[in-house]
């Protein structure tokens, strides 16, 4: 009968690199998350109408209003991209044109604004681009820890 020894050795920092990028990750991501997400927020607001004087205030130019929120909670890393400008919904997707008044109280539908879909239309776009980005960061944590 044949007897085979099987020994490997550098088991133990293998396993400690591992751990290492495990906790790593997380934050890893999400500073990679937040490039992307910059990104994101300057193609949003190419696309987004400059209204310069929108009844004179400026809290109402919707290209000032984006915003993120980035967090890591549990297993999960994200971004959250966002325009609190109050009427940002009505010029995203569309709305109806009143005159006289507000509808009810005596204005009429005089007709339809498209919406111009500037979020949207960046979100079409980034499908493809965020797996690719997210691959190029996961491929540098794990080459900067020569686990490629």
């Amino acid at each position: 009968m044949a007897t085979f020894e099987f020994r490997m050795e550098g088991i133990e920092e293998l396993e400690n690199d591992l751990r290492e990028t495990i906790e790593d990750c997380p934050k890893e991501l999400k500073k990679g998350l937040n490039g992307i997400a910059n990104d994101f927020r300057k193609s949003a607001r190419k696309r987004t109408p400059d209204y310069k004087n929108h009844k004179g205030n400026p809290k109402l130019k919707l290209k000032r209003r984006y915003n993120k929120y980035a967090f890591v909670q549990d297993d999960k890393t994200g971004v959250l991209i966002y325009n609190d400008a109050p009427h940002f919904h009505l010029v995203e997707r569309g709305h109806q044109l009143v005159r006289g008044g507000k509808l009810g109280e005596g204005g009429k539908v005089v007709g339809f604004v498209p919406g111009k879909h500037m979020m949207e239309k960046t979100k079409n776009e980034y499908e493809e681009i965020v797996p690719e980005k997210l691959e190029k960061i996961l491929d540098d944590i794990l080459k900067e820890r020569d686990l490629d």
